[in-house]
């Protein structure tokens, strides 16, 4: 069964395609694919016949390739030919991926396939790469010779520009065609949700969607949450005020009040309407608190202790809700008003007999803002101290909420833009 040893698509469409006997069947217009490891293997081939019908043949039907010039010969008459039908993890090349965007899992960026590289192994085809650069989009168009040409008269060596199979996934235009998720798509779901953003942003707006909502709840409102605002305005949009809120329970209570605050007024009262319970009073009361404000950046997910409580009840108290909790880097210890007494760092706690109290570990200093203090304030604080968290308080000196490097991070990402 004689193939090439590698080979480009696009040199392949439109070519004709032979029976047994070598009378003219019609042109090859496609193949259909697996994803098998790292690799997309070959499954079947598409064919439009002389009456213009397309049919699907398995791979095991074809006997050659021939490259010079390029055509297809088949194992059978015409008349013995066998079709064959899409199964639910296959898709096609150039339906699906040639000249679409496709998600570069490697890079977590959307790019363009201009060509792709085929191998030939044993009797099977391999897809092992997409060419997204200009020398593959020359190919494409059919005047890569000339390009080559104008590129050596200038002294520049034009480059296939290749991605690996393994970090290709041919994800919104396989969902256009309701093709099944692939195992890239897998890797997508274990990326970090900043990745994912990056990834989203360069979408349109239906990819976006189809994106987004295949991923697990808590990936999807992680993601959402990363995306940059106009973004993520637009995005939401587009989602049911059901749907909103349903995401809006999987973030922190700063992350929601953030993205609940850019929605138009009326849609925001019917979206907290939806999120009953306590997490949307959280929402609620940080709404309260002007914008630019310490109150507007805490999260209100926090755990106290009391100073009498000993080592060893404490760190169990953390096992079993430490869910509840936005940071366990530091214990914020509160006398019998509720009042912060004073921090007691993980790092001791671990270290110290089991029965020792917290009041024997406290720093009775501790540091933290008030909730009408500006975020420059929290900012110098955290910059000063070198701080995880900070805990905010109210005239009282109650804990009202805390305030993690990364909502300080976030501030200082917009107010650089």
């Amino acid at each position: 069964m004689p193939f090439f040893s590698e080979i480009f698509f696009s040199s392949l469409i439109g070519k004709p395609v032979y029976a047994l006997d070598e009378s003219y069947i019609g042109e090859f217009r496609d193949f259909v694919v697996r994803r098998r490891n790292d690799n997309f293997v070959i499954t079947k081939i598409r064919i439009r016949k002389r009456s213009g019908d397309r049919i699907v043949l398995p791979w095991n039907d074809v006997y050659s390739i021939d490259t010079v010039p390029i055509s297809f010969r088949l194992k059978k008459m015409d008349d013995a030919i066998t079709l064959s039908e899409y199964d639910e993890d296959e898709f096609r090349l150039k339906r699906d991926m040639l000249d679409q965007q496709i998600i570069d899992m490697h890079h977590h960026r959307v790019v363009r396939v201009n060509d792709i590289r085929i191998v030939s192994i044993a009797n099977e085809l391999v897809v092992v790469a997409a060419d997204i650069g200009f020398r593959g989009l020359m190919r494409r168009i059919g005047i890569e010779s000339f390009a080559m040409s104008i590129s050596r008269v200038f002294g520049y060596q034009l480059q296939n520009k290749l991605i690996p199979s393994k970090y290709i996934d041919p994800y919104p235009a396989r969902l256009r065609h309701d093709i099944q998720l692939t195992v890239g798509q897998e890797d997508l779901k274990n990326m970090h949700p900043a990745d994912i953003a990056d990834i989203v942003e360069h979408l349109d707006m239906f990819e976006r969607l189809s994106m987004i909502k295949a991923l697990p709840p808590q990936v999807m409102a992680d993601s959402i949450f990363e995306l940059e605002p106009e973004v993520r305005k637009a995005l939401v949009k587009q989602l049911k005020d059901e749907e909103l809120s349903f995401l809006l329970r999987k973030m922190s209570p700063d992350e929601a009040t953030d993205v609940v605050a850019e929605l138009p007024h009326r849609r925001m009262h019917k979206v907290l309407d939806f999120m009953k319970g306590s997490h949307g009073e959280d929402v609620k009361e940080l709404l309260k608190f002007k914008d630019g404000t310490a109150g507007s950046m805490m999260n209100t997910e926090f755990i106290t202790f009391p100073g009498d409580m000993s080592a060893r009840a404490a760190l169990s108290n953390l096992r079993k809700n430490h869910k509840f909790a936005e940071q366990i880097y530091y214990l914020y210890i509160v006398g019998p008003d509720e009042s912060l007494v004073g921090v007691v760092s993980l790092r001791e706690l671990i270290f110290v007999e089991p029965k020792t109290q917290l009041a024997e570990l406290v720093n009775y200093q501790p540091h933290y803002v008030l909730l009408d203090e500006t975020v420059d304030s929290v900012i110098e604080k955290f910059t000063k101290y070198n701080l995880i968290a900070m805990p905010v308080l109210d005239e009282e000196k109650k804990i009202q909420g805390i305030i993690t490097v990364d909502d300080v991070l976030s501030e200082l990402d917009e107010s650089t833009e």
